[in-house]
């Protein structure tokens, strides 16, 4: 290739790369991982654990791009499994399993996202005040939002057949939505492994599990520090739940039914 004809190809990919990042038409599923790891890095902060990273990330997105994926309820999981994944390599400490929430914002530009990242924790933020990027807590309401969400999620992925109809409500601090006991184990605690998520210091990160065995559901102490009452008596030996027990895991109350 002569010097006249490098000069050119030069000059052309040189305008198409231009117009190629200012002219985007949509962004695509490749480009959100990148943008989630750094988000969860850019926000890592330290506690007796380690170093402990975000658990909420929202993702803003122009209204056309929020209108290809703002459902993608799949695109969230891998996300979120996506940064579990990172977490566990680098050894950073997860309160819990990653929330991925898509927000639309029309100051964003089509090909473009903004990742804001949070700590789902028991305290507020304070009222008033725009965190921006930073990262910040929440409250119980919206961390009980979100367990919901994440319980809904798991009830259109799951095959429900192979158990009686079964469910966990949370009663106290907040009422909750009745969480469907979707297969055997489920397991409960502050670990961000477990199906049953509690926010509670008082909570062991795996504290308890319920068993469909023999035709009931049974509970089961993992150990505990604090322990896991029926009724409000301590339950140190497996106890099979009957309709309307009250399950008390911390601070927490669940109200355990079933048909």
């Amino acid at each position: 290739m002569g010097i006249a004809s490098k000069f050119e190809a030069t000059m052309r990919g040189l305008v198409e790369g231009t117009f190629g990042r200012l002219i985007r038409t949509s962004l695509q599923r490749n480009e959100f991982g990148p943008q989630v790891e750094r988000a969860m890095e850019n926000h890592l902060r330290g506690s007796p654990n380690g170093r402990e990273a975000p658990t909420l990330y929202d993702i803003y997105l122009s209204v056309k791009d929020y209108g290809i994926y703002g459902n993608d309820s799949k695109l969230a999981q891998e996300l979120s499994g996506q940064l579990v994944q990172m977490a566990r390599e680098r050894s950073y400490w997860l309160e819990r399993k990653p929330v991925i929430r898509f927000l639309e914002d029309p100051h964003v530009i089509t090909g473009q996202m903004r990742v804001a990242a949070y700590d789902l924790t028991e305290e507020a933020a304070p009222s008033g005040v725009d965190m921006g990027d930073e990262t910040r807590s929440i409250g119980p309401a919206e961390v009980q939002k979100l367990n919901e969400d994440i319980a809904r999620e798991q009830a259109r992925n799951q095959d429900t057949a192979s158990l009686p109809p079964a469910w966990l409500t949370l009663f106290r601090p907040t009422r909750g939505q009745p969480m469907r006991l979707l297969h055997s184990p489920i397991h409960i605690g502050r670990h961000l492994s477990n199906e049953v998520i509690v926010n509670d210091r008082r909570v062991s990160r795996h504290h308890a599990e319920i068993r469909y065995e023999r035709g009931q559901f049974v509970l089961y102490d993992l150990g505990s520090t604090n322990g896991v009452k029926i009724n409000g008596v301590q339950a140190r030996q497996p106890v099979p739940l009957r309709n309307n027990d009250l399950v008390t895991v911390g601070s927490h109350e669940f109200v355990f039914q079933r048909r």
